[in-house]
């Protein structure tokens, strides 16, 4: 049975994530931090559906637990087929108010967990194998703006790495970026103002969970197609924006 790993899986997106490898028959290995009980429900629930689900738990904040999370994850679980980071701290801060402990968690959880993760997965793996990684990035990295300064500044970082995994000549580990838009509620928006900015989208709607889960299986079913950077945000990397979608 293949393996997929997915941080912060009980997440928005990571729970439909978390499910789509399910319904496929891989064994799914579900990291979470805070949400740990809806973790164990989540893994709960995909178990009575017939899949197989287990739960690892580490604050990616903190750089001995991430370590020690990669250890256990080889040890329990051996090298995953696939991994998802998904795993991510959306907090708001601007340049000329920018917070260095928020820097300092956004570059340890969007890119040094991935970072440390990749690693482990792609030396333990057998020679033969082939590791599959999904880096979930943003697509205003392709369309900045200043808003959420020192998030955008840890998915810049993982940006890169996934760049340079892909020039890195390996056949058998491959790296995508994907970077959705406007997906879910987030930061001051309410329901209604969610509403009103999904209709600034050239698509006039919000990227629905499943497009991501698709193209993961899309790229999944190709495995000679080598890494590859894919926006899917019904165009909103098209619009420039001063500010943050939810503050203009």
């Amino acid at each position: 049975m293949k393996c997929a790993l997915v941080t912060g899986a009980t997440s928005r997106l990571g729970a439909p994530l978390a499910r789509s490898f399910a319904r496929e028959n891989y064994r799914v290995i579900l990291h979470a931090n805070r949400s740990r009980e809806a973790a164990h429900e989540l893994a709960a629930s995909l178990t009575r559906e017939g899949a197989t689900a287990e739960v690892l738990i580490a604050d990616f904040a903190e750089r001995e637990a991430t370590a020690r999370f990669c250890e256990t994850l080889i040890e329990r679980f051996g090298a995953p087929d696939v991994v998802v980071n998904n795993a991510s701290n959306f907090e708001h801060d601007f340049p000329g108010r920018g917070d260095p402990a928020v820097l300092a968690t956004s570059f340890a959880v969007h890119a040094e967990a991935p970072f440390r993760i990749v690693e482990a997965a792609a030396q333990a793996k057998q020679a033969d194998a082939l590791l599959t990684v999904f880096n979930i990035l943003d697509q205003k990295l392709i369309n900045p703006n200043p808003d959420y300064f020192s998030y955008t500044l840890g998915k810049a970082a993982l940006l890169a790495m996934t760049e340079l995994w892909q020039r890195a000549g390996r056949t058998d580990v491959r790296v995508f970026g994907l970077l959705p838009g406007l997906m879910f509620p987030s930061g001051p928006q309410t329901e209604q103002r969610f509403s009103l900015d999904a209709c600034k989208i050239p698509t006039g709607r919000a990227t629905p969970a499943d497009d991501i889960c698709a193209a993961i299986h899309f790229y999944l079913g190709c495995p000679d197609m080598p890494g590859q950077m894919l926006p899917i945000d019904g165009g909103e990397h098209l619009t420039p924006r001063s500010r943050d979608i939810a503050f203009e």
